[in-house]
């Protein structure tokens, strides 16, 4: 009983993640296309995006962290650490496969 509920609870987790990539990839997109400058705005949504804890939502994030470093050097540092900080691990993996 206690395994089904787990597994459950894990699948309704990767559910959820799945439907914030679903709504933050096309914004993201949005944002590069349009060159949107805003950065309380491109901040917020890369706030957001940490959150999706899938390959998906790292290479979104990271998609829009490249994008954000052209607006904002400075900041886009910060959520580089921010990332460092609570990705470290997917972080390597990912500058591997570059």
């Amino acid at each position: 009983m206690l395994n089904n509920n787990i597994k459950e609870l894990a699948k309704c987790l990767l559910n959820s993640y799945e439907e914030a990539y679903n709504i933050y990839a096309p914004e993201v997109d949005r944002i590069i296309k349009y060159k949107i400058n805003d950065i309380s705005y491109i901040e917020r949504t890369l706030d957001y995006i940490l959150g999706i804890y899938t390959d998906k939502g790292f290479y979104l994030f990271m998609k829009l962290l490249l994008y954000y470093k052209t607006v904002n050097l400075e900041g886009a540092k910060v959520y580089l650490e921010i990332l460092k900080e609570d990705r470290e691990e997917e972080l390597k993996d990912y500058v591997k496969k570059l």
